[in-house]
């Protein structure tokens, strides 16, 4: 076993005995102003794009699969390692943690670079496949071309922000993804407006910021400024490792690989009326993402608390991280809610001056919200699982959502009930998950009461 230095004792310490609200507090509001920003960023691209017509705001809702592909990936090894680092820390294996970290980036990044490869090859068939039509591909080419760019840089970025939070460094992992997301906002227009690329413009502005935001997060660990080390001759040598890290990140990869289904499923439903409704439930899925900021940032700053304490086998520790992370982020997804449900229209108006795609937004915006606390439990219920190495339970309830209950849901409803069907069928798949999700945890904790 490595030496521990006094640095990473102290840290050790407070990850396992400062209070628990405090703790993911500290840890979860780095993580919020990371993925707030990250959502404005991607809104602004909505934005920037939503001037140049309702073709280019579709053809940005069928690319963004292409993100979805790319985070299923690296948050599949990242969110994988990140788990284990923080058991593994907790339980003082360093020499373990090293290896985890390592295999996790190296493999996220070979990840990202294959999503590329395939993208140039076979980059019409992909969009077509993705459910952009004929009106809107050319702008999805456009767009796609620089989305591959950046791959291999998004996938291990997820990698090496996950890690980072892993072992408790949120601020760090803070700073690169927000360095990166205010360029993307600052470069948008400029190469849209100023230089006249258009789609292409908010493209080639996302993969800069993109690799911006890598290099920032890499050097903290080139750097030495963290616990675990990154190096080729850390990656894992058995296939016992390898099997550990994709079988702990597998919740993850079953949640963004359904998402990105649900989404391509979306497209192609929403087809059926025109690009102004896939314009519509794209801005108003762009919208969730920015609600979801303060609850995804109470997930991200309890996972490592969850993991810490469960590999000191504490289990009281983790039941209170838990309904401290689920009760915080369902309340905070009420007040979101109100708001949504008062302002949709001129919410979505922002985006896209455009009657139609107003009110097919709105109408899918309010009833998202409702469900919004009930999605929050969810998720929390998934990490809670992941995190403690019930994988099988974590993505079963993933696949339930996107699989049993989304996806069915948009195929049956618009047949029965039109358009609101499509706008339904999401908050529909969230409240039939909440009646799942609350009596498998309660059987959960009731083990260790």
């Amino acid at each position: 076993m490595k030496k521990i230095s006094r640095e990473s004792q102290g840290q050790y310490e407070r990850m396992t005995t400062a209070p628990v609200s405090e703790l993911i507090l500290s840890l979860a509001v780095p993580s919020m102003v990371t993925t707030l920003i990250n959502s404005v960023y991607n809104l602004a691209d909505t934005f920037f794009v939503g001037q140049i017509g309702t073709s280019a705001t579709a053809a940005v809702g069928v690319v963004f699969s292409i993100p979805m592909i790319l985070n299923a990936l690296g948050f599949w090894v990242g969110t994988g390692g990140s788990n284990l680092v923080s058991r593994m820390l907790g339980a003082k294996q360093q020499k373990e943690a090293d290896i985890t970290m390592s295999t996790a980036f190296f493999l996220s990044f070979f990840f990202g670079l294959l999503v590329a490869v395939i993208g140039f090859v076979a980059g019409e068939p992909l969009m077509l496949l993705l459910g952009a039509t004929e009106t809107n591909l050319p702008y999805a080419m456009s767009y796609g071309r620089f989305v591959f760019v950046g791959a291999p840089f998004s996938a291990s970025s997820l990698a090496l922000s996950q890690c980072l939070r892993a072992e408790g460094k949120s601020r760090q992992s803070m700073y690169g993804q927000v360095a990166g997301g205010v360029l993307n906002m600052l470069l948008d227009p400029l190469f849209i407006f100023v230089f006249h690329w258009g789609i292409s413009g908010a493209a080639l502005a996302t993969a800069i910021s993109q690799i911006i935001a890598w290099g920032i997060l890499l050097s903290c660990y080139l750097r030495g400024k963290t616990q675990v080390k990154i190096s080729w001759r850390y990656l894992a040598k058995s296939k016992s490792q390898y099997q550990l890290l994709f079988t702990t990140g597998f919740p993850s990869l079953c949640r963004h690989g359904c998402n990105m289904l649900a989404n391509i499923v979306l497209n192609w439903v929403s087809g059926g009326w025109g690009d102004a409704a896939i314009a519509a439930m794209s801005v108003a899925g762009r919208l969730l993402y920015l609600s979801n900021a303060v609850s995804l940032g109470l997930i991200e700053g309890c996972q490592p608390v969850i993991g810490y304490a469960h590999g000191m086998k504490n289990h009281k520790r983790v039941k209170d991280a838990f309904w401290y992370t689920a009760k915080t982020g369902m309340l905070s997804m009420c007040a979101f809610a109100v708001v949504g449900i008062l302002f949709a229209p001129a919410l979505i108006g922002l985006f896209r001056d455009d009657a139609e795609v107003i009110r097919i937004g709105a109408g899918a915006l309010r009833l998202i919200c409702v469900a919004l606390p009930f999605a929050t439990f969810m998720s929390c219920v998934s990490t809670l699982f992941q995190v403690v190495g019930q994988t099988l339970a974590s993505s079963l309830l993933v696949f339930a959502r996107q699989i049993v209950f989304y996806i069915p849901a948009m195929l049956i409803l618009p047949r029965l009930i039109g358009l609101l069907g499509v706008q339904a069928a999401g908050p529909l798949a969230d409240l039939l998950m909440f009646a799942v999700a609350l009596p498998m945890v309660l059987r959960f904790f009731k083990k260790y009461a």
